[in-house]
C-alpha cells in the first residue's frame, strides 16, 4: 500500500472514493466537468476532454497533500477527528508521498505548457491556501467556511482552464450555488451541526437541483451564461432522472 500511494489519486480513491459516494462524483463533478469543457471549450471536444483530464490529475496532485496533512496531522488535533489513511506511516514514506505529488503536478504543469500562465499558479495557490487554513484550523464552524471553498475549487479546476474565458463565471456561480452548496450539507452532518434530517429524500435533491433553474430563466437571454445554463441544466436533468428511477422502483419519491 505504501508504494500504491506514491501515484496521484489513489490516496483519494482508497480512503474516500472506494468506501464512498463515488456516483456523487461521477456524475456532479467528472460528467459534469466533461459536458462542460467538451461544449464550451476552446478546443475541438475531444481534445478539451483530455486536457481537462490532465488538469484535474495536476489538481488532484495538490489536493492529496491536502488529504495526507489533514488525515495524518490535523484530525488528532480535533475533536472526534476522522482518521483516515496509514495512521502509522513512517514519515519517510509520507514525505516520498507528498514529494511525487508536488513533481506530478510540476510535470503536467510543464505538459500543459502553463508554466508561464499566471492565472494557473493563482488558482492553485489560492486553493494551497484554502486547504493549509482548513489544517490549521480547529474550530468547526471555521471550518465550515474552507470546506466550502475547497468543494468550489474541487470543482472548477478541472474546468476553468479549458472553456472559453466568456463561460468561466458564469459556470462559477453556478458551481457555488449547486455543487459546492450540496456538498456543504454534507460536510456539516458529518460535524454534527447540521439538524436536517430529511437531506438525504429525493424529493429534496429535486427541489434543490430544479430551483437554479429560475436563475437560468432570468439569466438565459446573456450569452455570457451560457456556462450557468447548461450546469443547472446537466445538474437539473440528473435530478430528474434520480427521481424518475425511485419513481420506477418504489412507486413514490421518499
Amino acid at each position: 500500500m505504501n508504494m500504491l500511494y506514491i501515484l496521484p489519486f489513489s490516496y483519494f480513491y482508497n480512503t474516500r472514493l472506494r468506501n464512498g459516494s463515488w456516483v456523487f462524483h461521477a456524475l456532479f463533478e467528472w460528467l459534469s466537468a466533461a459536458i462542460l469543457v467538451m461544449a464550451l471549450g476552446n478546443l475541438p471536444p475531444f481534445q478539451a476532454l483530455i486536457q481537462a483530464i490532465l488538469v484535474y490529475f495536476a489538481f488532484i496532485s495538490l489536493y492529496e497533500i491536502g488529504y495526507l496533512v489533514n488525515d495524518l496531522f490535523a484530525a488528532r488535533k480535533e475533536k472526534d477527528g476522522r482518521r483516515r489513511g496509514p495512521q502509522n506511516a513512517p514519515s519517510m514514506w509520507v514525505f516520498t508521498w507528498i514529494a511525487f505529488r508536488i513533481m506530478a503536478f510540476i510535470a503536467l504543469t510543464v505538459l500543459l505548457n502553463m508554466q508561464e500562465v499566471l492565472a494557473w499558479w493563482s488558482f492553485f495557490l489560492a486553493l494551497s491556501i484554502v486547504f493549509a487554513l482548513h489544517n490549521i484550523f480547529v474550530d468547526r464552524e471555521f471550518k465550515v467556511a474552507t470546506f466550502l471553498w475547497l468543494a468550489w475549487f474541487r470543482f472548477m479546476a478541472p474546468v476553468i482552464f479549458v472553456v472559453e474565458d466568456r463561460y468561466r463565471m458564469g459556470i462559477a456561480l453556478a458551481a457555488s450555488i449547486g455543487y459546492a452548496a450540496f456538498r456543504l450539507f454534507g460536510y456539516l452532518d458529518s460535524k454534527g451541526l447540521l439538524k436536517m434530517p430529511g437531506r438525504q429524500r429525493i424529493r429534496f435533491r429535486l427541489v434543490f437541483f430544479l430551483m437554479p433553474l429560475t436563475g437560468v430563466l432570468a439569466l438565459a437571454p446573456y450569452d455570457e451564461a451560457r456556462g450557468f445554463v447548461l450546469l443547472c441544466a446537466v445538474y437539473s436533468t440528473i435530478a430528474l432522472a434520480a427521481a424518475g428511477s425511485s419513481w420506477l422502483r418504489h412507486g413514490h419519491l421518499d
